[in-house]
């Protein structure tokens, strides 16, 4: 289903209908995107665990993925390094006899099929393929008993074969022995057999799922998200793809939207109409059938003048308004839809109003003598004149209708903190019960918003608080018992911006389960001003230019502080970095400051 969408998407964007039949076999890109792991949503392939055998293995071929995906099972796991040392050659690939080599050689000496026993006990044992298959059906069945009595017929048909016996002569081999051997192997291998035929069915689709995601990134992520529209989790983990591959991700937008993820002429994904809460699939029809019959929306009173009222009606509009939909228009805020100002109505409610007038008046318009239809006067409502919604106030009323925060993120006023002032590579998500174990002894630094938060009580009457903070990856939930609730519940109100320090420790009355320890916890928002004591500007000697130091010099003098400013300037020619530092600047690391830095060409920010 996801193929078919992403090629109907293709179809949508470049007008290019793709023949997934005629997909070539051998596409360096597909490869690459499988031999790097990133198959985030690619079919079969997308675990952490198969993305770093993935890049061990560097698949170059079909067969290794039709073997990965049998082997990425309970059971054969473990020959997996094993076969990704052979595949790339630390490791010799050696054949018990030689007569197994042409079964073999696919998998690099690892039997991995259950069709490679089958001609293996027909080349070495002489199985009829009759057999063969009963030996599968054995297998597949774990039936010992029976096996065991096909064992006796392939002892019995390996010393027959002439083949068989020469080749363990020329090795020095005991036939005997090498036979037990086989067989044993296979007797482990009836534990995870696994059938090649279906792998190569699980492969093939995973490879045409790769090789859409590396030649047309942009539809494939469109299509993935058109079905995981249900689902918040997968939808923010597919977001987050899309932000690694530097696909931009756009809000819904009546003049290009569609009711899914579609990717418009300029390459970004646009987010679907269907996707909104609030506007049913009728209303999503209506509007697209009008504008691709009548051209693209001028501004919010063509909009309202030219749809079907019946489906479009307030409520979806409103929904529409709220999610960004009219953002198009540059002409008019999300507030102004819900002011009310000088009437006892919102402006919406006026549009609508205004709509409906504006279509009844011109129906019921006579036509005039010279055969031309009257002009129809109807007075338009005036836009409030009122500010937009606060920023978080805006994303909030988005989240709840399309679920995501999608035009920015609460936190990005604060990804300088949590770029300088938190523990690499470690989210709030990596402090979930699945993850936290990882992390055993650590002391951590995590930052994020509160999204939840509540005060009770104990059966025993003692007040506690629990507080969910939530960043870019995930959300971790906190609990404040005793002398913790005494220090820390006061931090526990929705919408506050938080820096949490603390180490991992056993939970208390669970020893076998971690939790983050709380010893610290500050307004993200004072950070800055508590934790920055050094501003050091690491740049090379030919950045030094007498306009910089001007425009510097202006930023320190309307940014004053109290952090030291010091330098690291470089030379490379000379391979020389001399260090220096501002005896009489000090300065405060604001947003505008920061701003100027940041814009500064091969300028290296360090903060301490």
């Amino acid at each position: 289903s996801i193929i078919k969408e992403c090629v109907d998407n293709i179809r949508l964007s470049k007008g290019v209908t793709l023949d997934m039949d005629a997909t070539p076999i051998d596409d360096s890109k597909t490869y690459e995107l499988f031999s790097n792991g990133e198959t985030t949503a690619v079919f079969q392939f997308e675990s952490p665990g198969m993305k770093k055998y993935l890049r061990g293995l560097k698949p170059n071929r079909l067969e290794d993925l039709v073997a990965m995906n049998a082997l990425y099972r309970p059971g054969p796991m473990e020959y997996i390094p094993l076969f990704v040392d052979r595949k790339n050659g630390r490791v010799p690939i050696v054949y018990d006899h030689p007569l197994m080599e042409p079964y073999l050689k696919d998998t690099y000496g690892i039997t991995v099929y259950q069709e490679q026993v089958m001609l293996q006990s027909r080349a070495l044992g002489g199985f009829t393929r009759g057999e063969s298959d009963t030996l599968r059906k054995a297998m597949g069945k774990k039936n010992f008993s029976l096996m065991e009595k096909l064992k006796v017929k392939f002892l019995d048909g390996c010393q027959a074969n002439e083949k068989f016996m020469e080749g363990c002569k020329e090795m020095g081999k005991d036939a005997v022995e090498l036979i037990n051997k086989i067989w044993k192997d296979w007797e482990a291998f009836a534990s995870y057999a696994f059938n090649k035929s279906h792998s190569v069915c699980y492969a093939y689709v995973a490879y045409l799922t790769g090789y859409l995601k590396a030649n047309h990134p942009a539809e494939f992520m469109a299509a993935v998200l058109s079905r995981n529209l249900s689902s918040i989790d997968k939808i923010t983990i597919f977001m987050d793809e899309c932000q690694r591959m530097g696909l931009e991700v756009l809000g819904p937008d009546v003049n290009e939207s569609y009711h899914k993820f579609t990717v418009n002429k300029s390459g970004a994904i646009r987010f679907g109409m269907g996707g909104i809460k609030g506007v049913g699939e009728g209303a999503v029809i209506d509007i697209i059938n009008e504008r691709e019959k009548n051209g693209p929306y001028q501004d919010i009173y063509d909009f309202v003048e030219r749809v079907n009222l019946q489906s479009v009606n307030k409520k979806n509009m409103e929904a529409l308004a709220t999610a960004g939909a009219f953002d198009g228009f540059g002409t008019i805020k999300r507030s102004q839809f819900f002011a009310e100002e000088g009437s006892e109505v919102s402006f919406l409610e006026s549009l609508v109003r205004y709509a409906h007038r504006m279509k009844s008046e011109r129906s019921n318009a006579q036509q005039s003598l010279f055969g031309g239809a009257a002009e129809v006067m109807v007075q338009k409502p005036v836009l409030p004149n009122i500010p937009e919604w606060p920023k978080l106030v805006m994303l909030e009323k988005e989240k709840a209708l399309i679920g995501i925060y999608l035009s920015a993120h609460p936190l990005d006023d604060y990804k300088f903190e949590l770029t300088h002032f938190t523990t690499p590579d470690v989210t709030l998500q990596n402090l979930s019960p699945e993850e936290i174990n990882n992390l055993k002894g650590r002391e951590v630094i995590v930052g994020g918003m509160v999204t939840e938060a509540r005060e009770a009580m104990t059966k025993t009457g003692k007040p506690f608080s629990v507080m969910t903070l939530s960043d870019y990856k995930g959300s971790c939930q906190f609990y404040f018992f005793g002398q913790d609730y005494v220090k820390f519940s006061n931090y526990c109100k929705q919408g506050l911006f938080l820096l949490v320090k603390g180490k991992t420790l056993p939970r208390y009355g669970n020893s076998d389960q971690l939790e983050l320890k709380v010893d610290l916890i500050e307004l993200l928002s004072e950070v800055r001003s508590s934790r920055v004591k050094n501003v050091t500007l690491e740049l090379p000697l030919h950045r030094i230019t007498k306009e910089f130091i001007q425009d510097l010099d202006a930023q320190a003098m309307a940014n004053k502080g109290n952090a030291n400013l010091r330098f690291n300037i470089w030379d490379a020619e000379n391979k020389i970095m001399i260090n220096l530092f501002s005896r009489n600047t000090r300065i405060e690391l604001t947003n505008d400051l920061l701003h100027f830095l940041q814009k500064q060409e091969d300028l290296v920010l360090k903060v301490n």
